[in-house]
């Protein structure tokens, strides 16, 4: 859970356009002493590896350790990374490996003719009481627009998994793609066969951005689509409602819009967005968010105005709106790791008014307290049927029936505080559009609402997506083996043919 991140967002304060322009270089060793740049540098795949090792020495060295400050997901990403750099400190690009394979099969073109005989040991089901129950990370949901039983989810290192049945089974034809990190979903309301998919890892930073993959058929094969956009981590995706060519793209790279059903790019606001919405009754007006700085458009995304009315300077932000008041705008604002405010526009975006600072509802507590991880998790729903009705996804899920005067917890990462179990770290809330239930993508799977929280489904049974960091295989024993899984408790198998114990 709060161990978890490879790429940190817990930035306090990170510049409007989201890049190094103004140069490290220039920086003096007391400026890396005194704030964590090193943060914005792993971020920015152009920069050395070892001058981000200083800049993170420098900070450090005369500080603290302490819990949630970023120091042991830093140490992960190091040693990820030490592996995946040249002998200078270059670092690969984030594409080298789907360039590396293509390259490979056109050049040896029988190589697909000798498949291998691979088995999925799982573990794809829930443990049970074994352990911290979960299976792993989802950051995306998506809806068919015509069939209420299909919906695809997207895991940061897992590839896209597709169910036609409600949730009861599950599949994934993305696992032969030589990257596998889904943090957008987008389904084509005209044509459902067309599904673009955004590559990388929002939260965390545990796949390569690639811009945009592109299916034709349902998700069964898939192209990469990015031109214009390049190697991106593409956290959102939204599609015009009325146009399905219009596509709009927030990324760590700034938005891009798309005018032809996501074939060609075009960058339109450069800034680390990852967060886009459009107005419920007017997609002319587009709502994003980028460092915790709130961001509208009047003209379907070709420009971008910075909203400062009412709102303080925040680290991240995410945006909440409803059909059921379309001038109505959330704008949940957080710094670091905790709770900022929650703010709220009642004239589309233009003025802002705080609605609450307290409870921090991004703690791990039951009624909030101190620290949080919301640099890694972070969403917010609106109920479609009424605009007072918040869900806020943070460690744990948060409800408010009053449009956020007031808070009180729905769910807790283990079942504490008299509500259910739900596992931590909420990365999506998505409402489905034909059922109105609430689904919720956290660190562990896949749950949904239908009665305003009160109760919880688990649907993750099937989904392969664990983050395995080692695996060993006894001495002695041939058939037992185990792996530490991120989030997740030790698991182990002795002669498991489906899965881990």
């Amino acid at each position: 859970m709060k161990k978890s991140t490879l790429l940190l967002a817990l930035i306090i304060f990170l510049w409007a356009d989201n890049s190094f322009a103004q140069g490290y270089e220039s920086l003096t060793t007391e400026d890396f002493a005194n704030h964590p740049y090193w943060i914005e540098m792993m971020a920015d795949e152009s920069i050395n590896f070892y001058d981000v090792q200083q800049a993170f020495e420098l900070y450090w060295q005369n500080r603290k350790i302490t819990k949630g400050s970023g120091w042991k997901p830093y140490k992960r990403w190091e040693y990820l990374m030490s592996s995946r750099i040249f002998a200078d400190g270059t670092r690969f690009p984030a594409d080298l490996n789907w360039r590396e394979y293509f390259a490979y099969k056109q050049s040896h073109p029988k190589s697909d003719r000798y498949a291998g005989n691979w088995q999925n040991l799982g573990p794809y089901q829930i443990p049970g009481s074994k352990g911290y129950n979960g299976l792993g990370r989802l950051n995306a949901i998506g809806f068919h627009p015509t069939d209420p039983t299909t919906m695809y989810v997207g895991a940061p290192s897992g590839g896209l998994w597709v169910t036609h049945d409600n949730g009861l089974s599950w599949y994934s034809e993305t696992d032969i793609l030589p990257t596998l990190g889904v943090s957008a979903i987008v389904v084509d309301f005209v044509n459902p066969d067309v599904i673009l998919i955004g590559s990388g890892d929002r939260d965390a930073g545990d796949a390569p951005g690639m811009g945009v993959m592109r299916s034709t058929d349902g998700g069964m094969t898939w192209e990469l689509s990015n031109e214009g956009m390049g190697n991106k981590v593409v956290g959102r995706l939204i599609m015009h409602p009325q146009d399905n060519q219009i596509i709009l793209a927030a990324t760590n790279g700034g938005i891009y819009k798309s005018t032809d059903n996501g074939q060609i790019w075009v960058s339109k606001q450069i800034g680390d967005f990852k967060e886009i919405v459009f107005k419920p009754d007017n997609p002319e007006i587009v709502y994003a968010s980028a460092n915790g700085r709130f961001y509208r458009s009047t003209d379907s995304g070709e420009s971008f105005q910075m909203i400062t009315s009412g709102l303080p300077s925040g680290a991240r932000g995410v945006i909440g709106v409803s059909p059921a008041n379309p001038e109505m705008v959330y704008f949940l604002l957080t710094i670091s790791d905790a709770f900022l405010g929650l703010y709220r526009s009642v004239d589309a975006g233009l003025n802002f008014i705080e609605q609450s600072d307290s409870p921090n509802i991004m703690s791990w507590g039951c009624e909030g307290g101190d620290g949080g991880q919301a640099w890694y998790d972070l969403d917010i729903a609106v109920d479609p049927q009424n605009e007072n009705v918040i869900f806020a996804g943070g460690v744990n899920c948060f409800k408010s029936s009053d449009g956020g005067v007031t808070w009180e917890i729905s769910s807790h990462w283990w079942g504490d505080c008299g509500v259910p179990s739900v596992h931590a770290d909420l990365h999506i809330l998505e409402y489905n559009p034909h059922d109105g239930r609430l689904f919720a993508g956290n660190d562990g799977g896949i749950y949904w609402t239908a009665d305003q929280g009160s109760t919880w489904v688990e649907i993750s049974d099937g989904l392969a997506i664990s983050q395995a960091y080692k695996i060993g295989q006894s001495a002695t024993v041939s058939d037992l083996v185990i792996t530490a899984i991120r989030t997740m408790a030790l698991q182990h198998g002795l002669e498991r043919p489906i899965g881990f114990l």
